[in-house]
């Protein structure tokens, strides 16, 4: 009678498939392996000579992992479906380099700083090749983004100035399977041509070459448009022939400044005590006499209810504060 064939998988790993699991060599300053040096993932350095065996790694494994052969298995992707044991070290290294800097919005040079690579557990890279790593994965999650895309969507986009330089952020909007999806698809900045300029024309020009660069789309694809209510985005939404909705807190703040307008006067007098109050030397004298109390709403006139967002300080009088109680 013959037995069944076993199913179950072995259990076993031999000790340079553990150490191979475990250690990887060390590196210097340079980038060049140090001989019979090995780093394991907890961080701890041993020791090899070529030719001696794994005693010494298997020593440490047994001891500060005693559960490897688990922790093996559970890597293996006949069981999980990962395939993370089977990814080269030199990728899962560049992955772990992009992903500290970009989720923690460090410059790139941060990868050749000498304390980085001194107390970090991933091998030095250059600035050369992490942005080439970055530039791949921009044109490959533009291609995600480009075949997930509908025929038709919404563009959603706001300005940010920093000196004299002026970006834009751009995001889709549509649905997939009933799931809202916004992603980015690009912040750069508007002007890069000297024939460039700020106007409306120069947004939808801008708009237009960039979905068929990036996306293979086109902008008459686009149905509605996401934007704060100014006169360039206005004139946008006419040039496209789209309707734009606004922003709600542009609403919000003029109604607010209307409200506001009725008591200008005493808001223009606490903008004067505020800007006396905030220089070096009045700010140091009082730094710890400021007792700030709340207005009751009494106090007030009708027509001016502001107490809730007004705190007016109490200053002691003193042979210093009379110039600033003046008003």
């Amino acid at each position: 009678m013959l037995a069944a064939p076993s199913t179950t998988r072995p259990t076993a790993f031999t000790n340079r498939q553990a150490t191979n699991f475990y250690f990887r060599p060390c590196r210097d300053q340079y980038d060049e392996i140090i001989l019979e040096y090995f780093r394991c993932r907890c961080g701890a350095v041993r020791k090899r000579v070529a030719g001696t065996g794994y005693s010494n790694l298997m020593q440490h494994i047994r001891r500060e992992h005693p559960a490897f052969t688990d922790e093996m298995l559970a890597a293996t992707p006949g069981e999980t479906g990962s395939l993370a044991h089977y990814v080269r070290h030199s990728a899962q290294n560049l992955f772990g380099w992009l992903e500290w800097l970009i989720k923690c919005n460090l410059p790139l040079s941060f990868c050749e700083s000498k304390l980085a690579r001194r107390y970090t557990r991933l091998e030095p890279v250059s600035v050369e090749t992490l942005r080439r790593a970055m530039e791949a994965t921009t044109r490959s999650v533009e291609s995600s983004v480009a075949a997930e895309m509908p025929e038709t969507f919404g563009l959603v986009f706001d300005g940010w100035s920093h000196d004299s330089e002026h970006y834009i952020a751009v995001f889709a909007w549509y649905e997939v399977d009933g799931v809202v999806r916004c992603p980015l698809l690009c912040m750069t900045p508007l002007v890069n041509e000297e024939t460039d300029d700020f106007s409306a024309a120069s947004h939808q020009a801008f708009l237009a070459s960039m979905l068929a660069r990036d996306y293979q789309k086109r902008l008459e694809q686009c149905t509605f448009l996401v934007g704060d209510n100014c006169g360039v985005n206005r004139r946008l939404a006419t040039l496209m022939g789209v309707p734009l909705v606004g922003c709600a807190s542009h609403r919000l703040n003029r109604a607010v400044a209307a409200r506001l307008s009725e008591c200008a006067e005493d808001l223009d007098l606490v903008l004067a005590l505020m800007t006396k109050l905030r220089t070096l030397q009045n700010s140091a004298s009082r730094r710890y006499e400021c007792v700030a109390e709340r207005l009751p709403v009494a106090s007030i006139s009708g027509s001016c209810r502001i107490s809730a967002l007004l705190v007016i300080p109490v200053w002691k009088d003193d042979q210093h504060s009379h110039a600033i109680h003046r008003r």
